[in-house]
This record gives C-alpha cells, sequence and structure tokens, in this order.
C-alpha cells in the first residue's frame, strides 16, 4: 500500500471507520463540532491508519511548521495511541500535524503527563488538505513496536485530535479531564492475525580520528612525521531478547570527556576546601569576635558542639562580656539625650 495523504487505495474503502467520537474540551461529554473517520489496516509488516477530519472552515485549519514532536499547542493534530501488549499500563503514541509533521512518544507507565520524547522510531506519515478538511496517513511497521507473540493479537486503543482555532479535544475513548490516567482508559482494538515479533537489532557504527602537528620535529625520529595522525572504529549495538529485553553491547566505545574533581591542596586549616560539587571536606569553623585577635573555637565533626576547653571556656567569657557592654552602651544613649 502507498502512503500518499490520499486514502484513495481500494483497502480504506473496505475497512469499517471509527467515528463514535467525544468531546473532552471545552464540553466534557459534548459532540464534537466537526467530525471525524479513522479506519485501519494492516500486511505482515506493519500497521496502516487513515484519518479523515473533517472542517467546515478549511481556512481555519492551524498548519505551521515546526521540528518533529513540537508545535503540538499551535498545529491541528492526530494521534493513535495504542498499547500493543494489552497491559492497561504502558503505550506508544503515533501522531502528525496538519503541515505533516510527526509527532511520536511513549508512555512508561499510566500517565498522560509522564511521556518520553526521546522514542524516535522509523516509520511514515503524509497528510492531505482539501476542501472537506484534510486527511491523514500513517504507516507504523510492527518492528518497531513490541508485543505478545500470540495468533490473535488484542491492543489497546485511542484516538485523539486538537482543534487549536475552538481549543477542542476530541477522543475516541474519553479521559476525564480530573483524572491524568492514560492507557487504563483506552479501548480495544481487534482483528489484526498472524502477525509475530521481529528480532530487532540495531547498529550503530562510528570512525573517529585525530592529528597533532609538530611544529619542529626531531627529523631523525622516524615516528614523526609531524602530522601524528591517529584513527579508531568502534560501534553500539541494541540486541532484542524477547519481547521485554533488549541487550546493549558496544565494540571500543567512544569514551568522551567525563566531569571530574580537580586536584586541590589546602595548606591553610582556616579554609574550607570542597569540590565542583559543593562537598565539603573539611570540619566547620565558628569564630568568634576575638578573631582579629587570632582566636577561633573549633567544632567538632562528630558531635558538631563546641569542643570544652579552658581557653573555648574563656572565649566564650570574653563574647558574653563584649555582648552585655554593647547592649549597655546603647541602652544608655538615648537616656542621657532626654536628660
Amino acid at each position: 500500500m502507498r502512503v500518499d495523504g490520499r486514502l484513495d487505495d481500494e483497502g480504506w474503502r473496505l475497512a469499517p471507520p471509527v467515528t463514535d467520537f467525544v468531546q473532552a474540551e471545552p464540553v466534557e461529554g459534548a459532540v464534537p463540532t466537526d467530525p471525524m473517520e479513522v479506519r485501519f489496516l494492516y500486511d505482515e509488516d506493519a500497521l496502516f491508519v487513515g484519518a479523515r477530519l473533517f472542517t467546515r472552515t478549511p481556512s481555519e485549519i492551524q498548519a505551521p511548521m515546526s521540528r518533529r514532536d513540537e508545535g503540538t499547542e499551535q498545529a491541528e493534530h492526530v494521534f493513535v495511541s495504542i498499547d500493543p501488549y494489552h497491559d492497561r499500563r504502558t503505550a506508544y503514541t503515533f501522531g502528525v500535524t496538519a503541515a505533516g509533521v510527526r509527532l511520536d512518544h511513549y508512555h512508561a507507565d499510566d500517565n498522560r503527563s509522564n511521556t518520553d520524547r526521546g522514542f524516535d522510531p522509523v516509520w511514515d506519515a503524509r497528510v492531505g488538505v482539501d476542501e472537506d478538511g484534510w486527511v491523514a496517513e500513517l504507516r507504523i511497521p510492527f518492528n518497531q513496536l513490541r508485543f505478545t507473540d500470540t495468533d490473535a493479537q488484542v491492543w489497546g486503543l485511542n484516538i485523539y485530535r486538537l482543534v487549536p482555532a475552538r481549543n477542542e479535544e476530541v477522543y475516541w475513548s474519553l479521559l476525564p479531564r480530573t483524572e491524568r490516567v492514560w492507557a487504563s482508559r483506552f479501548g480495544e482494538l481487534h482483528g489484526i492475525l498472524g502477525i509475530r515479533p521481529t528480532t530487532r537489532i540495531e547498529l550503530l557504527p562510528y570512525v573517529a580520528g585525530a592529528s597533532t602537528p609538530t611544529g619542529l620535529r626531531d627529523r631523525a625520529n622516524p615516528f614523526d612525521d609531524g602530522r601524528n595522525l591517529v584513527g579508531r572504529a568502534g560501534v553500539d549495538m541494541k540486541i532484542g531478547l524477547g519481547p521485554n529485553l533488549t541487550l546493549d553491547a558496544t565494540i571500543n566505545p567512544d569514551f568522551g570527556q567525563i566531569e571530574a574533581d580537580p586536584a586541590e591542596v589546602n595548606s591553610r586549616r582556616s579554609k574550607r576546601s570542597s569540590t565542583s560539587g559543593g562537598r565539603s571536606f573539611w570540619r566547620a569553623v565558628a569564630c568568634s569576635p576575638e578573631r582579629a585577635r587570632g582566636t577561633m573555637t573549633t567544632v567538632s565533626p562528630s558531635t558538631s558542639t563546641p569542643a570544652a576547653s579552658a581557653p573555648g571556656r574563656r572565649v566564650r567569657q570574653r563574647v558574653i562580656s563584649w555582648i552585655i557592654l554593647r547592649r549597655l552602651r546603647r541602652w544608655a544613649r538615648p537616656r542621657s539625650r532626654a536628660a
């Protein structure tokens, strides 16, 4: 089947449409302003989704261009969220805007706000705009999904449409605005038969090189030709071991620079030594007003209380006397002025 955003293939006319949608915003439970029809087809390799989104005024379709997974608040879009495991917790979401920008993310749990936008599978989508509204056609390969190895597949399903011109949100299986759930409220998709999970292998090779030119090289050194070229190669691998386990492996990994605390030598005990992360390795120091004379009280790192010593008691007595004398001076000044 050709994915071109037209829905003119014979298979689309034979597939039964999904039409029973309901508003979530602005009026929860109301009938959508514009109808929508979504159909599903599949072959041995992929699931096909065809959506006809009707619009009374096509000029109101907002379709700004943006990067992948961005611009969802300003662009009219539709997406299909499926739960292949039917565990009512996890889900894959695939969608497209009226401008043809693809949207995809993964829900690791039953929370509509918790999405992994780093999920970037390989799939295809095309859109088309006409006098009745716009059309979206999606092709989702089965090798980009994880599902159980059974003859008859039953997947969780939900369909969503956003019309920003009217701030209207439409669902197939309504999610109440007061609940943050997601896959647990899905409906079901039946009729997918005879597909099997494929072996998942992903290889990411790399080649890197470097050169250290030498201006005044030793011509008697046969290992220094003035360029000092260095090269290396390696590969990162992801191998699927069953539907729930993935092996990550690497050969000759390309290690980059890592953050490390610089070496620091502190020769003064009165200073506080710490790393760039803010971790302190020196005991705290509590200084008295006698600090100008070179007297200080050290706090024990185990008890965090002033150490009991004869010089320490004398320091505290001096501090108390100094505070009392200062307060007496403040008290005496206003009285002398009033007299």
